[in-house]
Formats: C-alpha cells, structure tokens, sequence
C-alpha cells in the first residue's frame, strides 16, 4: 500500500469500524471496506472503540460529537496526509 493511500486508508477504516461498534455493521463488513489488512484495521477498531465509548457516555450530543471524537483519533493520519491535520 502506498503511503498515499494508506493514511486515508486508515482514516476511513476508523469510521467504518465506529459503525461496527454501533452494531450497524459487523466487524467483518467493516473491515472489507475499508480495505486494511488485520493489524492495520485493529488499530483502527481500537480508535473507533475510543470514539463510541465516548459517545455513549454523551448520548444526547449527537453526530457533532462522533465528529470531535473522530478529528482527535485520525488527527495523526491526517498530518500524514496533508501536513497540518486537514487534506
């Protein structure tokens, strides 16, 4: 994988595996989305497990929140893709 790819990889492997956390998704259905192997995507079920432990203990804050949560645990990604944490 190259680097270019790996990173927004790894991003979207985040938020695919928010969705299995929520139940939406299984964790296999996650996975094959985003397109990770199996070490790459526990990294990101870990990050996705952060996200929805916080959310569930702020359930009334809605998409804002899995939004604040999520910038925070793919912050690094992001300096990777573009330099500054934004593409």
């Amino acid at each position: 994988m190259s680097t270019k790819t790996e990173h927004v990889k790894k991003v979207n492997a985040v938020v695919c595996a928010y969705f299995a956390h929520t139940g939406y998704l299984t964790r296999e259905e996650a996975k094959d989305l985003c397109g990770l192997d199996e070490s790459h995507f526990e990294e990101a079920y870990a990050k996705a497990g952060n996200i929805f432990s916080k959310i569930g203990a702020e359930p009334d804050k809605g998409v804002s929140k899995l939004f604040d949560h999520l910038a925070k645990e793919v912050d690094d990604y992001m300096k990777h893709i573009s330099g500054y944490g934004i593409a």
